[in-house]
Order: C-alpha cells, then sequence, then structure tokens
C-alpha cells in the first residue's frame, strides 16, 4: 500500500502513557479510515513535551505525510501545547481566533470580551495562518494547519469531541484524498500463523494496494488442524478495479497456501467499502 497517501494518527497526554485512561481515539479513527479506503501508517502516543511534539510531528511532515491527526493537548491548562507546537513547526506566531471568542460569549451569555477567561482564550488560540473549525460537542476546536504538503488536524482528546470533529471536517477531506473504493472477504486457511504469516507478506508484496491480515483470536482447532481466518481488502480508484485486485490477490493467495498443503474457503462474500 505504499503509492497510498499516508494518514499518521498522533495521541498527546501523559495520562495516556501513565495508563490512567485508554487510547480509544486512534482505535476509533483508524477503523473510519480503513472504512474510506484510507490508509494508516503509524500510530503513536507522546507525552505532553515540547520537544517531543515538534519533533515528531515536524519530522512526520518532512517524511511526506499527507495527513497528521492529532488528539489532546489543546485544553486551557499549561500542559496543554499542542497549538504552540505546530506553531513553532511552521514558524508562525499564535494569535487568538476573535470569531471562536465570539462564540463561546454567545454561548455562555458573555457580553463583554474582558470578561472572557484566561482558559477560554487559550482554547481559541491557533497558529497565525490556520483554520479554527468549531467544536460541536464542546469547546476545543479542530485546527487546521497545511505544512508543506502535509495537512495537520488537531482535535481535542474526549472521545465524544473527536468523534463529532472527525465527522464534521476530517471525514470530507479523507474523502478527498481516497477518492476511490475498497472490496473485501473473509477466508479460512487450515495453517498455523507462523507458516501463513509469510503468505500474507508475500501476496501484499505481488498486488499492491492490497492488505492482509490474519485473525489469530479468532481461530479454532478442528480435525483437519487449525483454521485461521484472514480478510483480504483491496484499494482502487474504481469498484471493478478493486475488485479485480481482490481476487488476484485472492488466486495468490490459495496458490501459495496450497504450496503448503492447505486449502482455502470463503466464508464471507465481498463486499464494497462504505
Amino acid at each position: 500500500m505504499n503509492d497510498l497517501p499516508a494518514v499518521e494518527i498522533y495521541s498527546i497526554g501523559t495520562e495516556l502513557l501513565n495508563g490512567q485512561i485508554q487510547d480509544s481515539n486512534s482505535f476509533w479513527m483508524a477503523q473510519q479510515i480503513a472504512a474510506l479506503g484510507g490508509y494508516v501508517r503509524r500510530i503513536v502516543v507522546m507525552d505532553d513535551v515540547m520537544g517531543e511534539i515538534t519533533s515528531v510531528l515536524g519530522d512526520a511532515c518532512e517524511r511526506g505525510t499527507k495527513i497528521v491527526i492529532t488528539t489532546g493537548g489543546l485544553g486551557p491548562t499549561p500542559d496543554d501545547m499542542t497549538v504552540e507546537a505546530i506553531a513553532r513547526i511552521k514558524g508562525e506566531e499564535v494569535i487568538v481566533d476573535e470569531e471562536l471568542v465570539q462564540r463561546f460569549m454567545e454561548n455562555r451569555n458573555i457580553e463583554k470580551r474582558e470578561d472572557v477567561s484566561e482558559g477560554l482564550l487559550k482554547m481559541a488560540t491557533k497558529p497565525q495562518n490556520s483554520v479554527a473549525h468549531p467544536n460541536p460537542a464542546g469547546v476545543a476546536p479542530c485546527v487546521e494547519t497545511a505544512v508543506g504538503e502535509t495537512t495537520i488536524y488537531n482535535l481535542p482528546g474526549p472521545p465524544r469531541e473527536v468523534e463529532a470533529l472527525f465527522r464534521e471536517v476530517l471525514e470530507g477531506a479523507l474523502a478527498e484524498v481516497y477518492s476511490g473504493t475498497r472490496a473485501s472477504l473473509r477466508v479460512v486457511v487450515n495453517l498455523p500463523e507462523s507458516q501463513c504469516g509469510p503468505i500474507l507478506h508475500s501476496v501484499m508484496e505481488l498486488h499492491p494496494n492490497t492488505y492482509l491480515k490474519a485473525f489469530v483470536a479468532l481461530s479454532e482447532r478442528t480435525a483437519d488442524g487449525q483454521r485461521l481466518p484472514v480478510d483480504i481488502v483491496a484499494w482502487a480508484k474504481e469498484g471493478e478495479e478493486a475488485h479485480e485486485l481482490l481476487h488476484a490477490a485472492l488466486v495468490s493467495f490459495t496458490q501459495q497456501a496450497g504450496e503448503k498443503g492447505s486449502h482455502v474457503d470463503i466464508v464471507e462474500t465481498e463486499k464494497d467499502g462504505e
């Protein structure tokens, strides 16, 4: 899948590294991106450390990552430093988005600008040339920043807000990047993972824009040996092309599994990605 534009997801927060909360946001977003035909290349959890954030996200931009998504670090406290980190990467000043401030005032019946708290003002900041998308489920916005060929989307941390902003802002942007479609099916092979794994990698090398994954946790022991479920997914610009690629990958997988003395059974028929 190396010729597909890459998405990288970065969850920022010391509380994640300490095990205080789970990173459910990355799991959920990866599912949504896959359903759109996208390619998630990397998922990373990072500490609330300025040098770490700027170094890691700056490297993602230098590597030509198409879309970088971060969660966390947009709140009102001193350890919320994502906006400042992006501004440093871009070489810009941090400014207050007055439209967001006005929105905060209207939502909270605040009459005077000087009565807006420092915490709210901090959550209304953005790098100078970035776009702040209002949060339909909370306060901190989605901050969108272009850095060369990379677009960075900074999201807040609460899952409810992540999901709302993803639907409102990122879903359309991702659909434009991944304008194609995908086709998939599930098969079962009677091989142990140790023998099946090399076949999966071989098929993916033979057929770019395919992805094969074995699910060991769902495997079963039968009289014929281990029955190991495998998902085969193919991406292409047109639906017919995706199905042709899926069929080619299935043929290669069946042939190589047969060379190991195994047969392949289709347990879920072909389906298109949404």
